[in-house]
């Protein structure tokens, strides 16, 4: 099996729906702008353990070259 590469980066928001919803956009910008073409940003939304609260995940792994 494959092992998958370590991730660039790797960043975790949890707090306020509002806040976090407000802070996804700019984030992204933020990496795609300093990554680019050379890396694949995956994300994932779920519900946060309190009310009113979400969790947001963001990894940055590099692009994998197809053998040539």
């Amino acid at each position: 099996m494959p092992t998958r590469p370590r991730p660039l980066l790797a960043v975790r928001i949890i707090g306020p729906a509002d806040v976090v919803t407000a802070q996804k956009p700019q984030l992204l910008q933020y990496l795609t702008e300093n990554f680019g073409d050379r890396a694949v940003c995956r994300t994932s939304t779920r519900p946060a353990s309190y009310a009113h609260e979400l969790r947001f995940y963001v990894t940055v792994t590099p692009k994998e070259v197809p053998p040539g």
